[in-house]
């Protein structure tokens, strides 16, 4: 096993942005796919007690190497080894009454690790807009693995930030981008937490319901929202190659999109062949370094059919969030 102590030296590396020995980058890798065997154990916790017609889907990934370094370059003093959201698992409500519901039911659940923290950014959103609860979970060797709840509102928003993002090659979520568009996404947000009889942003916490949604509909009409996202987002093409030629069809996916080419591939593989599938993902992230117009995922999901609901921001599919703008626009919503 790894140390502790190694696999912070990698990370101040990576901070620095200074490049990694082949051994170095050989360690990181196993450390990132030890996370593995503790991401299936809360997916199958999960899938036995959250048996809820009420979940859409349930999906969980492992951090891209290039998140890796944005994150720890954004937080100056984090260590590699107490990064919480290496390993992820995510699941989507269809209501804020399901999504309390489970996460009452998770507090309560026995597990063979420790919850170490709960952030909940669902009644207390992030100053971007961000809202969903959080639920860290250390194993017994001290790696941490992070819950996502989330309600349908919050994954659509959640997942357009990063759309747009992709399409500006720009991350709002650490801060960047338009003032503008930033400041659409925060009324979006603070409209949605309205909707659910939460709190809004705390920019907007002494604003009316009626001045919120006012500054949302000027902002979506000044910004041509509805017209640029519907513009740039309709063309994608998608391809999905089925990886394993015998047996059942797989649960893991490799998502790749290409907004140069305006395409998404989608790799699809069994369980039998997770090694292969993720030595693949670990060349293409590798090469992709530098590219913007490039992104990769790798996931396993409990559904092929829902990987587009799951992962839409890799589809650059905003087809739901375009719906729910137009009726804003028109009192509808």
């Amino acid at each position: 096993m790894i140390s502790k102590r190694k696999i912070d030296q990698i990370g101040e590396l990576l901070k620095k942005q200074k490049s990694l020995s082949g051994l170095e980058l050989s360690e990181l890798l196993e450390w990132r796919n030890s996370f593995s065997a503790p991401l299936d154990y809360y997916a199958n916790k999960l899938r036995a007690k959250l048996s809820d017609k009420s979940i859409i889907a349930i999906a969980r990934r492992l951090k891209r190497i290039e998140s890796i370094k944005i994150k720890l370059k954004r937080f100056k003093t984090m260590r590699l080894s107490t990064l919480q959201d290496v390993a992820g698992l995510r699941v989507i409500f269809d209501s804020q009454n399901a999504l309390t519901k489970a996460y009452i039911d998770l507090r309560g659940l026995s597990t063979k690790h420790t919850l170490k923290r709960v952030d909940d950014y669902h009644n207390a959103p992030k100053e971007d807009g961000y809202r969903g609860i959080h639920l860290i979970y250390q194993t017994t060797d001290s790696n941490q693995i992070e819950i996502q709840l989330r309600t349908e509102l919050e994954h659509i928003w959640s997942t357009a930030v990063e759309s747009y993002g992709e399409l500006q090659s720009t991350s709002f979520k650490t801060g960047e981008g338009d003032s503008e568009w930033k400041e659409f996404f925060t009324l979006l947000s603070s409209y949605f937490a309205i909707k659910e009889q939460c709190s809004p942003t705390k920019e907007h916490s002494k604003l009316s319901n009626l001045q919120i949604q006012s500054k949302l509909k000027k902002s979506i009409k000044g910004l041509k929202v509805i017209e640029r996202l519907n513009a740039a987002t309709n063309s994608i093409q998608i391809i999905v190659n089925k990886q394993n030629e015998f047996g059942r069809l797989g649960k893991y996916a490799l998502l790749e999109l290409d907004t140069r080419k305006n395409t998404t591939s989608v790799d699809i593989y069994n369980k039998k062949d997770v090694s292969k599938a993720i030595e693949i993902y670990t060349q293409k992230e590798l090469s992709f370094t530098g590219d913007e117009s490039k992104n990769i995922v790798f996931v396993n999901i409990e559904n092929i059919e829902k990987i587009q609901e799951s992962y839409p921001n890799y589809f650059l599919d905003t087809k739901k969030l375009l719906g729910i703008l137009s009726k804003i626009v028109l009192n509808e919503f």
